[in-house]
């Protein structure tokens, strides 16, 4: 399959389309959210879409596995291989989803009181959708590393109307809390069902034990990076879930809510590059271009959403969510602009890890560190988290670059997939 610049373009196009309506979807849900709820019980909701995003981590990770070895497998148009690559995926997905839901439900009492949370049975209706979750992101990742995004596409816009419909249903007949998290778990099934059904069922053969050793190797630095961007997006607000009053609390998860779109929005340019990069490694071509001309729009957008937050920030969220809201344009700009650094950061890292060089992954778990430390230090208020938010994302950014460029200086061939290398890489270069 061709991954030529206009296919490319097409592909992104088409998925930042979907992604954009998606998360249209998932503010309407907000939205609502926001106007029945108290902010002490939006709070609450938001604290589930966290967790879910901190799953999110072996998620992605199940994903960007079997995009790259797809990718790859697609190059050498071995079928068999993509196959049985998913069904070994998928196994260990329904098992670590299976884990996950065990660890909600049984610490949910203790999760309610950290978290200050009304009621535990959120956590446990959230954890029932947790191994439809894992396992059709390996789903997911088979049409990424195919480089089919319309139907890739399509996933997320099917995951958006299963949640936002039962969601808000659920809500407006009184369930609350509950009915938003189960809204959230039915999304889960839906885009489950929707995967297996667009899956290619072409059979496999059990995969030999240098297969399985890449796989396993190549684990490693993916669920790395996961691990620190899942910590560096949703750390914050845990933090302020757990130290600031309910109420404040609540203005806060508004404020993330909205910031962190330039970050979900960029994920459609890491998404279209992630296995295009792994493709044109693997036949031996150089893709940095493709990097630089993903972190300028990825720019381009950051700097529309900080000017959109200082100038009308505030007023939307005030008229959208209520007077508590109002006051906010300063704070989300300056959240938009970390986030906008962040965004960029993870770009340059992904495009690294699908040529399999992986000491960036490990500066992203620095940064994720850096970041905890200083939010701790600034836990007392909204002002100081957000000004943690971007101290540390600026130091992330600078320190990613550097890792990057210095890459680049120490070994020419890098473009077209040097560094650290798999077994298999080194088959190729």
């Amino acid at each position: 399959m061709s991954t030529d610049g206009k296919q490319l373009a097409t592909g992104g196009a088409i998925l930042g389309v979907a992604m954009i309506i998606a998360n249209g979807g998932n503010y309407l849900l907000n939205v609502f959210l926001g106007r029945w709820l108290e902010p002490a019980e939006f709070a609450d909701a938001n604290l589930m879409v966290t967790i879910m995003l901190l799953v999110t981590a072996i998620a992605i990770s199940l994903q960007l596995i079997a995009a790259r070895f797809t990718g790859i497998h697609t190059v050498n148009d071995d079928e068999a291989a993509i196959a049985s690559t998913a069904q070994w995926l998928e196994r260990r997905a329904a098992i670590a989803g299976g884990a996950v839901a065990l660890v909600l439900a049984a610490a949910s009492p203790l999760l309610r009181d950290i978290f200050n949370s009304a009621s535990a049975w959120p956590f446990v209706i959230l954890g029932v959708g947790m191994p439809f979750y894992l396992v059709q992101a390996v789903g997911r990742g088979v049409l990424q590393g195919r480089l089919g995004f319309r139907p890739l596409a399509a996933t997320f816009v099917v995951e958006m109307v299963a949640r936002v419909s039962v969601g808000i249903a659920l809500v407006a007949l009184g369930f609350g809390v509950i009915g938003a998290t189960i809204g959230l778990t039915v999304s889960f099934l839906a885009v489950w069902l929707h995967v297996r059904l667009l899956e290619r069922s072409t059979g496999g053969r059990p995969l030999d034990s240098d297969s399985v050793r890449s796989i396993v190797t190549y684990a490693t630095p993916v669920g790395v990076l996961l691990f620190g961007q899942i910590v560096i997006n949703n750390g914050d607000v845990l933090i302020a879930k757990g130290f600031l009053d309910p109420d404040t609390a609540g203005v806060y998860a508004a404020i993330a809510l909205v910031g962190r779109a330039v970050f979900f929005l960029s994920w459609s340019v890491a998404t279209t590059l992630f296995p295009a990069a792994a493709q044109r490694s693997e036949r031996g071509e150089e893709s940095d271009n493709l990097l630089y001309a993903g972190c300028g729009i990825v720019a381009l957008m950051g700097v529309g959403f900080v000017a959109g937050a200082a100038l009308l920030g505030g007023t939307v969220l005030g008229r959208v969510f209520g007077p508590e809201y109002a006051d906010v344009s300063g704070p989300l700009a300056y959240y938009a602009a970390a986030t906008s650094m962040f965004a960029i950061a993870n770009l340059i890292v992904s495009h690294h890890l699908s040529l399999d060089q992986r000491r960036e992954s490990y500066v992203m778990i620095g940064g994720g560190l850096v970041q905890t430390a200083l939010l701790f230090l600034g836990r007392n208020s909204i002002d100081s988290l957000i000004r943690a938010q971007v101290i540390a994302m600026a130091i992330l950014l600078v320190a990613v670059a550097a890792s990057h460029f210095a890459s680049r200086r120490s070994s020419p061939s890098a473009t077209s997939g040097g560094g650290e290398t798999s077994p298999m890489k080194e088959a190729t270069t």
